[in-house]
């Protein structure tokens, strides 16, 4: 097989690529163009690169038309009916040798006869031509070091010493085993596609009262488009009539059901189960869920994690490092024991040709990318977005979760809980506060007007300031109104009555004097507890939480959680400020991972190792600001993706381990003279093979294990 970083490597070497990166996982050549060609030009160089790329079926160029990605393919297509006659001659070959081989053990040509060799030679040049050639034309561009190559001296020299039934036979095996490897890798792709095939093909666009079938990517925002009953949602949008059920396992992993009606907003992807829903077009398909996380998954290839990038470099320095040695093995001991002896230099010479065939690792350059793709993919099936194999790499070695409270933990939706008004009714204070917090988007605005329940003027407001950490102060019907924190009361010298209670205190103040203050709670989520505690379960060694409401509130949510420690009133920056005392002492293996809702948790999320944005799908802030998305607003989904990681990377290194393992020890009974070529080609097509099929395991997984 044509190792797939040679591809990448030639790609970046042509002219008018400023740099490339091939995602193998899903046939994706990333080619950042420099302008100094066209991009015609560009595309029919790479045309000629990929055809030596034998498993993948459809690659496409990033960045450049659908039309000139069309042109490529036709030239990659041309290939698949050589494919076929590969295949027979493949079958064909496999027939001859094995008849001949026979005839040879039982006697019927004797060894070594006329008939046989003709035949062995046959068989050679009909399965193995095509190594031939590609060895030729690659040693013409100088590319010495790939695996034809290495095959074609092996068994070229093995015939010239007169081993040809064994060369024939390695060349034959070979094949099979490059044959049996691509069926893998094809099916492994497959999988990984399925996984994510969430992409609508079609919307019913309602125009009048007709429907028109038509690309998702026509609809514009504030179209009305129709889903019936079995048809994936094509756009985010909101119901505006009918009700239903819809399956969201494609985005979120959930398995139930969740019921839709008016009003209610529905995601691209989602599949509608037995009702017609009428919605309205919040988004264009671009800026849509299924296209964040269908980009989210296919960008994910670029983002090598450091064992892939080693691997990288390792194979660059392996292959000719073992190529030197077999040559030192074929010429240095023979003479030395004995020049003269043409049995010496005949079985080292054998020994040689025998290492060169162990020496691609293309287990390991094939192998771990497709594992970690594979890993990306099934945390997508799972509604957890990782965007790029390091972050999914990182994971593994997080042992401390930092979390935000409100929206994190808490479900962010507060409710009015106490009213305690003083010198006024509680109306007034209601009015007053609804008043000052009619401007405000904060959710904990939002809860006091709307328990306020009435029609506000806001043509009533006058003055109007915002000040950060503290609250608000505005004009309201010529009087000074203050609505926030202890902090704003002491700022205004106010005088005031600290309360102890058990949620998100917001004093009120009137013209300097103290109007009484309103009680909000917030409701932690049911997955909370459970979250935490599957952290622990696996290994997490500290939570952590970080929030900016009153030391009441917080110690009582993670008494109640279970968190291990908990830092309160605290400013955005001080969050910050919090997360570098906790890497304080850390190496470099103990990541520290921090859950915020991604829109107001930014910096932080850009310090931690690994920034987790809950809930974040419908959020471009979330999306931008994060490594990891939950799609689902679940905490638990956290433990679930540290799973993932580490079961990805354990696979990973197994395949590490095996193939390296193996190699060493072919190469080491290759060198002492106990191997023969079989157990080299096993110890290069069937270790990728294996390894193959190995990373297919990252995408099953059960109970988080």
């Amino acid at each position: 097989m044509q190792c797939a970083d040679q591809i990448e490597f030639e790609t970046k070497q042509s002219q008018g690529v400023k740099d490339a990166t091939l995602d193998f996982g899903n046939c994706m050549l990333d080619i950042e163009l420099d302008g100094s060609v066209s991009r015609r030009e560009v595309v029919e160089e790479v045309a000629k690169i990929v055809k030596n790329l034998e498993h993948c079926i459809n690659i496409q160029v990033k960045g450049v038309s659908k039309s000139q990605n069309k042109q490529l393919n036709k030239a990659v297509e041309k290939k698949f009916d050589k494919d076929k006659i590969d295949k027979l001659r493949l079958i064909v070959g496999i027939i001859v040798y094995a008849i001949t081989f026979a005839q040879e053990i039982i006697g019927g040509h004797g060894e070594g006869s006329i008939i046989s060799t003709v035949l062995f030679i046959a068989v050679y040049l009909v399965v193995g031509g095509d190594v031939l050639l590609k060895a030729a034309k690659n040693m013409k561009n100088g590319r010495v070091f790939d695996e034809n190559f290495l095959i074609t001296v092996a068994t070229v020299g093995a015939i010239l010493i007169g081993e040809t039934s064994e060369a024939v036979g390695v060349m034959v095996f070979y094949k099979l085993g490059v044959f049996l490897q691509g069926l893998a890798v094809g099916k492994s792709r497959k999988s990984i596609s399925a996984l994510m095939e969430i992409r609508p093909d079609i919307a019913n666009l309602k125009i009048g009262n007709d429907i028109e079938v038509v690309d998702p990517e026509e609809v514009e925002i504030g179209d009305i488009i129709v889903v019936k009953p079995g048809e994936r949602v094509p756009l985010d949008g909101i119901v505006i009539e009918g009700s239903s059920m819809v399956d969201t396992s494609a985005l979120t992993g959930e398995s139930v059901l969740r019921t839709v009606e008016v009003e209610d907003e529905v995601l691209s992807g989602f599949i509608n189960k037995n009702a017609l829903l009428t919605i309205e077009v919040t988004k264009d398909f671009g800026e849509s869920a299924v296209s964040k996380v269908l980009d989210l998954v296919e960008n994910a290839s670029s983002k090598k994690a450091k064992t892939e990038n080693f691997i990288s470099v390792f194979s660059k320095y392996y292959t000719p490092v073992v190529v030197a040695l077999a040559a030192i093995i074929a010429i240095i001991p023979p003479m030395v024991i004995d020049m003269s002896s043409k049995a010496v230099w005949y079985d080292w010479i054998l020994r040689g040709l025998t290492f060169l065939v162990v020496s691609c690792p293309c287990a390991l350059v094939l192998s771990i990318p497709l594992t970690f793709f594979s890993g990306i993919g099934f945390a997508s099936k799972n509604g957890v977005l990782i965007k790029g194999s390091n972050y999914l790499e990182a994971l593994r070695y997080v042992d401390t979760v930092v979390f935000d409270k409100t929206g994190t933990l808490t479900k962010g939706v507060f409710n009015v809980t106490k009213v305690n008004a003083v010198n006024v009714s509680e109306d007034e204070l209601m009015e007053y506060a609804a008043y000052a917090e009619a401007n405000s988007n904060h959710p904990i605005a939002k809860s006091i007007v709307a328990a306020y329940d009435k029609d506000l003027d806001l043509g009533r407001i006058g003055e109007y300031e915002e000040i950060a950490a503290h609250g608000i102060k505005v004009n309201y019907n010529g009087k000074i109104v203050l609505a926030g924190n202890e902090k704003l009361m002491k700022t205004d010298n106010i005088e005031y009555v600290p309360v102890t209670e058990i949620g998100t205190v917001i004093y009120v103040a009137v013209d300097g004097k103290f109007a009484g203050y309103i009680v909000i709670s917030d409701e932690i989520k049911e997955d909370s507890k459970q979250a935490i505690a599957k952290l622990k379960e696996i290994g997490i060694k500290q939570t952590v939480m970080l929030t900016g409401d009153n030391k009441k509130v917080a110690d009582s949510v993670a008494e109640e959680l279970k968190l291990d420690k908990v830092y309160s009133n605290l400013l955005p920056d001080e969050k910050v400020e919090k997360i570098e005392e906790i890497y304080q002492g850390r190496t470099e293996k103990q990541k520290v991972a921090f859950v915020g809702d991604g829109i107001n948790d930014a910096p932080v999320l850009a310090r931690a190792d690994v920034g987790i944005a809950m809930g974040g799908l419908g959020s471009d802030a979330a999306i931008e600001a994060a490594d990891v998305v939950i799609m689902n607003d679940e905490p638990s989904q956290i433990a679930k993706a540290i799973a993932i990681s580490k079961k990805t990377n354990k696979i990973v290194w197994q395949n590490i381990i095996f193939a390296l393992g193996v190699k060493i020890i072919v190469l080491i009974a290759t060198a002492g003279g106990v191997s023969i070529m079989w157990e080299a080609v096993f110890a290069d097509v069937g270790v990728a093979l294996i390894a193959v099929l190995n990373a297919m395991r990252a995408m099953r997984m059960k109970d988080n294990k």
